[in-house]
């Protein structure tokens, strides 16, 4: 049984293995995240990553979004730490999507987890977010 548990456990890619856009995307969730929860800004420093005020703005946004529709507490990994997280790889699948503007394949990803209203908020949120970022 062990056995067939282990070949069920799909595991998550390094950081140092995603294209350079998204590990960026994570590092500055898991800086944004920390910042929350010590009481300090990281604007400044979010802006270095993300190339644009405006896309640091918009990526926390994103993260209070997320965080009041979340159902549970998300988990994301330890700044230093070149491995990822399961909702560390759902949050840029949700990117990837929402980029592209695939709204069905968006709702079908998570929505089992989020309500209508709080799901098409988070997406119309991560939009603006790519927008930003992208003209970077």
């Amino acid at each position: 049984m062990g056995a067939i548990l282990q070949k069920l456990v799909i595991p998550m890619p390094d950081i140092r293995t995603l294209p350079a856009l998204e590990a960026r995307i994570i590092m500055s969730l898991r800086l944004a995240i920390v910042a929350h929860k010590t009481d300090q800004d990281c604007r400044s420093r979010l802006a270095e990553r993300l190339g644009s005020r405006l896309a640091a703005t918009r990526l926390l946004i994103v993260v209070e979004t997320v965080g009041f529709a979340w159902p549970e507490s998300f988990k994301t990994g330890c700044p230093c730490s070149p491995e990822t997280t399961p909702d560390e790889i759902l949050f840029l699948n949700m990117i990837r999507l929402a980029a592209i503007g695939n709204l069905p394949a968006y709702n079908a990803l998570i929505c089992e987890m989020i309500d209508d209203s709080a799901r098409e908020r988070i997406f119309h949120d991560i939009r603006n977010f790519t927008a930003a970022y992208s003209n970077t």
